[in-house]
């Protein structure tokens, strides 16, 4: 991916037709009613657009790029459109408040719930298959459609603050999400199929959502909360020499151990020390690659004093013997 020249794309928050134009202006392609379609080379794309109210859209995506593509997403400055992602394949890495690119992709795997109030820049790591249904709906949409559920808006996103959510999808609605991808391929039925099929999905994920939010199971991150999270990040991709200490952390960075904990399992599926080893074996694994390091020197510098427990943590991480790594 390093050697890889990035796609840039910049889309303001709000209906699909600003994904439509921007998408069309970056890669060409061509908009036939509510469908965006580019299929040309090793870069597929099929964004597809269903209006069922006013204030109200589903959308489905299915991308790949033979390269890195990058999305910065403005703010669309409207507190009461929400919007609402399920990744059904692939990984996306998503940064907050404008920051500098990012190396590692992230699990976004689940339901990702946020209000359109802060920028967001979105990576799509090159030759995977990125599939995913969306969901855009005003509280006035969310009204008419749902009115049941607009007491869960109002306790997620009452305060109008830059705020998001990360859940994982029920296991028995993952039978809705492929059927929605089947259905799209239908030359019969495939419009009300796949509408039908998305408003049950979303109406029982709202339902799963208000469990969550009775429970006082949902856990929010506001961007101050990104923030710190993607500061700390950096942190620990820069320092994979030292031992890592949470505690540390979270006491250089004005949190409790708790909070620490919470937020990074939130926003990255993963807990620190777990991250913090997978990105570990990830530097070793590229210097390895490379041929210009042997594993003594490689395990040295990544902090590993014993190096029979760095090639013992290599292989559990990466399922091969370090010295297998190294080109013959």
């Amino acid at each position: 991916m390093d050697d890889l020249e990035s796609i840039y794309l910049k889309i303001k928050e709000g209906e699909t037709k600003s994904y439509f134009n921007a998408l069309e202006e970056c890669f060409g392609g061509e908009v036939s009613g509510n469908v965006y379609e580019v299929n040309r080379g090793r870069t597929r794309i099929r964004l597809t657009s269903y209006s069922i109210i006013p204030g109200f859209e589903i959308s489905t995506t299915s991308a790949t790029h033979y390269t890195p593509v990058i999305i910065d997403r403005e703010s669309d400055d409207n507190p009461d459109l929400i919007h609402l992602n399920v990744i059904k394949e692939g990984q996306l890495t998503r940064d907050y408040d404008s920051m500098e690119k990012r190396t590692e992709a992230d699990s976004s795997k689940g339901i990702f719930i946020y209000n359109g109030l802060f920028p967001m820049r979105i990576t799509h790591p090159p030759n995977a298959l990125l599939e995913s249904v969306s969901f855009k709906i005003s509280k006035n949409a969310l009204q008419v459609l749902l009115p049941e559920a607009t007491t869960i808006f109002e306790a997620l996103f009452g305060s109008n603050d830059p705020v998001a959510y990360h859940t994982h999808l029920p296991v028995e609605l993952n039978t809705l999400v492929e059927d929605i991808f089947h259905f799209k391929k239908n030359e019969f039925g495939s419009k009300p199929l796949v509408i039908a099929r998305s408003l049950e999905l979303f109406t029982l994920m709202l339902r799963s959502i208000r469990k969550l939010v009775d429970k006082d199971e949902l856990n929010g991150l506001h961007i101050d909360d990104y923030q710190r999270l993607l500061n700390i990040k950096d942190q620990l991709l820069s320092s994979f020499d030292q031992r890592v200490s949470v505690e540390g952390l979270a006491s250089e960075f004005g949190i409790s151990v708790s909070k620490l904990k919470r937020d990074f399992k939130t926003l990255f599926n993963t807990s620190v020390y777990q991250f913090y080893t997978h990105a570990r074996m990830d530097e070793a694994y590229r210097r390895l690659r490379s041929g210009k390091y042997s594993v003594m020197e490689v395990g040295y510098d990544l902090g590993y004093q014993n190096l029979s427990k760095f090639s013992s943590m290599f292989k559990k991480v990466k399922g091969i013997n370090p010295k297998d790594v190294m080109p013959v």
